[in-house]
C-alpha cells in the first residue's frame, strides 16, 4: 500500500490499484484497497508522526496553537490546531473540531497537547506560540 501511495503520488483507489503487482482484476484490487482503509483508518496522530519524522531534525522545534473558524456553506467550522513551524510555514499536526462557536476550553487544549506529547517529548518543544485567547492559570 505504501509503495503504491508513494509511486503513484495519488490517493484515488483506482490509481492505487493500478500500481499493485499481480494479475488480479482491477475491480478486485480496488475492493482490497477499500477494505484496507475501512479496517485501518488513518488517524491524525499517524499523519503527525510521519510529518515530524520527515522534517529535518532541527531540535527543539517551534510550534503554534491556533484556533480558526469559517463557514462551509451554511455550516460553521471551528478548529483548534497545533502546527509545527518549518521554514516560516505552519504545518498542521493535530486538530480538534470544536462543536460550538467561539473560543476553545482549557480541557480541549489540554487534550490536544496531551496528544502532542504522545508524539514528542516536552524537551523537543523550543517554544509554543499562541495568541491571547489561550490565557488562564490552569492552561499555562
Amino acid at each position: 500500500m505504501v509503495l503504491a501511495l508513494l509511486g503513484g503520488k495519488d490517493v484515488r483507489h483506482a490509481e492505487l490499484a493500478a500500481r499493485f503487482p499481480g494479475s488480479a482484476h482491477n475491480a478486485s484490487v480496488i475492493r482490497r484497497v477499500e477494505r484496507f482503509f475501512d479496517r485501518h483508518p488513518i488517524q491524525p496522530a499517524d499523519v503527525a508522526r510521519v510529518v515530524l519524522t520527515l522534517l529535518p531534525s532541527a531540535q527543539p522545534r517551534e510550534f503554534i496553537l491556533y484556533r480558526t473558524n469559517w463557514k462551509y456553506g451554511q455550516t460553521d467550522v471551528n478548529v483548534l490546531l497545533l502546527a509545527v513551524i518549518w521554514r516560516g510555514v505552519a504545518i498542521p499536526l493535530l486538530y480538534e473540531l470544536l462543536p460550538h462557536g467561539g473560543g476553545s476550553h482549557t480541557e480541549i487544549r489540554h487534550t490536544l497537547m496531551d496528544d502532542a506529547l504522545c508524539l514528542l517529548c516536552a524537551a523537543e518543544i523550543r517554544v509554543l506560540y499562541a495568541d491571547r485567547e489561550f490565557v488562564g492559570y490552569d492552561w499555562i
